[in-house]
């Protein structure tokens, strides 16, 4: 009879609702709040695809610690390691709803092992003595010049940012005078609303206004201004992060860069940053992140944008090649 009693609740939810259920109210709540289309798209998509075809028949109080663990460690083995992370992040947050409502006592998320990852997070950055080399060859390779992809890579690889703020810089956040860009946007793609520059960054602390190294500069100085942003699609619109993504797939085997993906480009400048002497705290205010501890742990195997960030980005990375012009399209 106790295991039967039905926990307490003060709401519409209750033990005996099923995840599927909390998982649409989750999703509402989401998207009243204001969050990110971006992330309510990605909320959405873990949910549609991985969470409630595996688990949404479940009750709320038989979500336990034993059956959530065998979730994520099939999730992590299937779909890997940052899917498996998204999804546990998705259900802490729909299961803390329950705990608030007193739909349940506690949230059995938090009584679930941490989601490891079995490599070492700094093994897909690519090693700086091969950065100069990198950056020469993404510039003059015809194919990447062809599809204006070069530019941004190489881009990304000197400021350490996102794939998706590479693609959202506007001109406007652009100041060759002091030598700093303004990351304030990224572009991200919504379903059924298409791309989209959403003009606020990942997290809080991804707004930032830093100062590039004088070769991302000349890589800007070169572009058209077609449009308003800095790297368009061929229609002149906010490019998608999955077309670069492609793109560089597609190339970076032929160009003897197979295992370096346009993320490990952001973990290549962090470790550059740290050879060079910068504190922990000072590359993760350059990079964007909100703690140093995530620099430290996974980009590093808010003196905001300072200009000893680009100095050695400059100095490291730098190369003296003569900078193709961009495509005319």
């Amino acid at each position: 009879a106790l295991v039967d009693m039905a926990t307490p609740s003060s709401g519409e939810l209750r033990g005996s609702t099923r995840l599927v259920a909390l998982a649409e109210r989750f999703v509402a709540e989401k998207r009243d709040s204001g969050l990110a289309a971006g992330s309510v798209a990605t909320y959405e998509q873990v949910l549609k695809s991985i969470i409630v075809p595996r688990i949404g028949d479940l009750r709320l109080d038989e979500a336990t610690p034993g059956r959530l663990q065998q979730f994520f460690t099939a999730v992590a083995k299937e779909h890997g390691h940052g899917q498996a992370k998204t999804c546990r992040s998705v259900l802490s947050g729909m299961l803390g709803m329950a705990v608030r409502v007193d739909a349940l006592r506690s949230n059995p998320v938090s009584q679930v092992a941490r989601i490891r990852h079995r490599q070492s997070h700094a093994s897909s950055a690519l090693a700086l003595d091969a950065v100069p080399g990198f950056i020469e060859t993404v510039l003059s390779d015809p194919v990447l010049t062809q599809l204006d992809v070069g530019q941004i890579l190489a881009f990304m690889v000197l400021t350490g940012c996102r794939v998706g703020e590479a693609l959202g810089l506007l001109w406007s956040d652009v100041d060759f005078v002091t030598g700093k860009v303004t990351l304030n946007g990224t572009a991200v793609r919504v379903p059924g609303g298409g791309v989209m520059n959403q003009r606020h960054g990942k997290t809080a602390a991804s707004t930032r206004t830093i100062s590039v190294p004088p070769r991302a500069l000349r890589i800007l100085e070169s572009r058209q201004r077609n449009a308003d942003v800095v790297f368009p699609s061929v229609r002149m619109r906010v490019r998608d992060p999955v077309n670069v993504e492609n793109i560089w797939r597609q190339n970076r085997g032929r160009l003897g860069f197979e295992e370096v993906t346009t993320h490990a480009l952001r973990k290549t400048a962090a470790t550059g940053l740290d050879v060079a002497g910068m504190s922990a705290r000072g590359i993760a205010e350059y990079l964007g992140h909100a703690k140093p501890s995530l620099t430290q742990d996974v980009y590093m195997s808010r003196n905001v944008g300072s200009s000893a960030a680009a100095e050695h980005l400059e100095r490291m990375f730098g190369v003296n090649t003569e900078l193709p012009s961009g495509p005319n399209p």
